[in-house]
């Protein structure tokens, strides 16, 4: 990743890695398919450190929009030293499908787990609906992040359009969701 960082990962050659990596050419295509392959299992990983970041979450006590916009912004700070390899990222979910799938199937269930145990406190200390399914809220709010990160992912730094966003879907997520609310 360091390679790829200080030269850009078109200009890094799978010889090089092998090279710094002191392994074989064959052992790095043993492991990774591609040199992109490389970054989606690094960004996998952080994902797996971010999502341990996000648990305590659910103890907090703000306002619903306040937690749920938290619960992205954290995402965010955690990857922004790696925003050029989130583009990279999705744009392998979109372009190598196959190679890709299972990342994303750990990824999904790391992140669904996080966001049924957040959206299971709200719902127990009354911040959210009770005739609103975990899985539904789950499922509908994954993908509005996913949304919400493809953006941040393509606008960069200083990422003020897409923050703007996050707080407004975030507020209209919540006004369908809010218990007593008038």
């Amino acid at each position: 990743m360091e390679l790829f960082s200080r030269h850009g990962i078109d200009a890094v050659t799978v010889d090089r890695i092998a090279e710094v990596a002191d392994v074989g050419k064959g052992t790095i295509y043993n492991y990774f398919p591609t040199k992109e392959s490389i970054v989606v299992a690094f960004l996998a990983n952080v994902e797996r450190a971010v999502q341990r970041m996000l648990a305590p979450l659910e103890q907090t006590h703000r306002p619903l929009a306040d937690t749920l916009v938290e619960y992205v912004a954290l995402q965010w700070r955690m990857k922004r030293r790696h925003h050029r390899f989130v583009k990279l990222f999705f744009a392998q979910m979109f372009l190598n499908t196959d190679a890709f799938f299972p990342y994303m199937v750990e990824i999904h269930g790391l992140v669904a787990k996080n966001m049924e145990s957040l959206f299971r406190a709200l719902q127990e200390r009354g911040d959210i609906r009770r005739d609103v399914s975990v899985a539904d809220l789950t499922m509908v709010f994954t993908n509005m992040q996913m949304g919400l990160t493809a953006q941040w992912a393509l606008e960069g730094p200083p990422f003020a359009g897409t923050e703007a966003t996050l707080r407004r879907e975030i507020e209209l997520f919540c006004e369908g969701i809010e218990a007593n609310r008038t």
